[in-house]
């Protein structure tokens, strides 16, 4: 890794938006698979919600803060319609399925990053 790397993320206003939906999005994979494989209570789907929309929340940030101080891209704009439609619409489908394309979507928010910088 880049000794300047951590520097250029902080420094830029909208790029540690993508981070703070990282952080959201890996707590929300881990509640996920606790609920997939242990219990599934009322109270942990609801904070499975609620982590969903701060990641919702983080990501539309960042593409307001992108477009005022930068011009947003077709990836910026793809990767954060697949995380905030694609992602929910496929609970529908089968558990592993929905751990599968929210794993996707989890690979894809680094590269948000990575184009960038």
């Amino acid at each position: 890794m880049e000794p300047t790397l951590l520097p250029k993320i902080t420094s830029s206003p909208s790029l540690i938006w993508v981070v703070a939906a990282i952080g959201f999005y890996i707590l929300n994979i881990f509640l996920g698979l606790f609920m997939a494989f242990r219990k599934k209570t009322e109270q942990s789907l609801k904070i499975h919600r609620l982590l969903f929309y701060s990641i919702a929340f983080c990501l539309v940030y960042y593409l307001i803060m992108n477009q005022t101080h930068d011009e947003n891209t077709l990836p910026d704009y793809l990767v954060c319609l697949y995380c905030i439609t694609v992602v929910p619409f496929s609970k529908r489908w089968d558990v592993l399925v929905h751990a599968f394309v929210g794993a996707v979507g989890l690979t894809l928010l680094p590269l948000l990053i990575v184009l960038k910088i």
